[in-house]
């Protein structure tokens, strides 16, 4: 994967504003960089770039908070996650890189539009074994599974702690399996290791300056801000790649 100086540079930036953006709000920011890898990255490198960066900061999340990890889920969600991504990556290879990435722009507008659940869910916790599967397959075409299986961890027995640490760990294991996985097909991420270094620098950063921030941006303007700058890239990933489908 060959980028320009200018386009490093407008990458390692995103990661900083985007990691001030989950510092801040504790959301929001790891879909903001999909959007912004996708429209600068080679289809088959963006969710391997992007999984390599979101580990940085999930472990980070995760290493914060490890003795509060609902290990159940995990053990559910790995059973599930692990053919689910292996059969995501076997499609993968098949697909016109166009059409995926025409998807990922669909799917990044899916995300900001279609409206949360808030349900508190009390079901077993063996629903996480097909929800993992679901993110694995997900994951190796779209990247961002957070959006997907947030929603499932509004349970009352899950108190604030766990959900940050199970979620954080979850999603850890999805990147892990995606970078390993897309390593098997030869698309080895950790070629571009001084992109990597750079990225994590600024994922590192940003989180630290984003916690200092906390509380400053209200969550109305952070929404409202935050939907417009989806869509606008959204929009333009979608465009390009219908104009070169066409």
């Amino acid at each position: 994967m060959m980028l320009s100086i200018l386009s490093m540079l407008i990458l390692t930036a995103a990661a900083v504003v985007c990691s001030v953006i989950s510092g801040m709000t504790g959301m929001g920011g790891g879909t903001i960089l999909l959007a912004i890898i996708a429209s600068m990255v080679p289809t088959e490198f963006v969710v391997p770039l992007h999984g390599t960066v979101q580990l940085i900061s999930n472990s980070t999340r995760l290493a914060l908070f490890f003795k509060h990890i609902r290990w159940k889920i995990i053990v559910f969600f790995l059973i599930g996650i692990v053919p689910g991504a292996i059969f995501g990556i076997s499609i993968f290879k098949m697909l016109d890189k166009n059409i995926i990435k025409l998807l990922m722009g669909i799917f990044i507008l899916a995300v900001t539009w279609i409206p949360k659940s808030r349900t508190e869910r009390t079901s077993s916790f063996a629903l996480f074994l097909p929800i993992g599967f679901v993110s694995g397959l997900i994951g190796i075409f779209f990247g961002a599974i957070g959006p997907f299986i947030a929603p499932f961890f509004m349970r009352k027995d899950i108190i604030k702690e766990q959900l940050v640490a199970t979620k954080a760990a979850c999603q850890a294991i999805s990147h892990v399996i995606k970078i390993i996985l897309f390593g098997f097909i030869g698309i080895n991420v950790f070629a571009n290791w001084q992109l990597l270094i750079a990225l994590g620098i600024a994922v590192i950063l940003g989180t630290m300056i984003g916690k200092k921030l906390l509380g400053k941006l209200s969550d109305k303007t952070f929404k409202r801000i935050f939907k417009i700058l989806l869509t606008i890239i959204a929009f333009r990933i979608v465009i390009l790649q219908i104009i070169k489908l066409i």
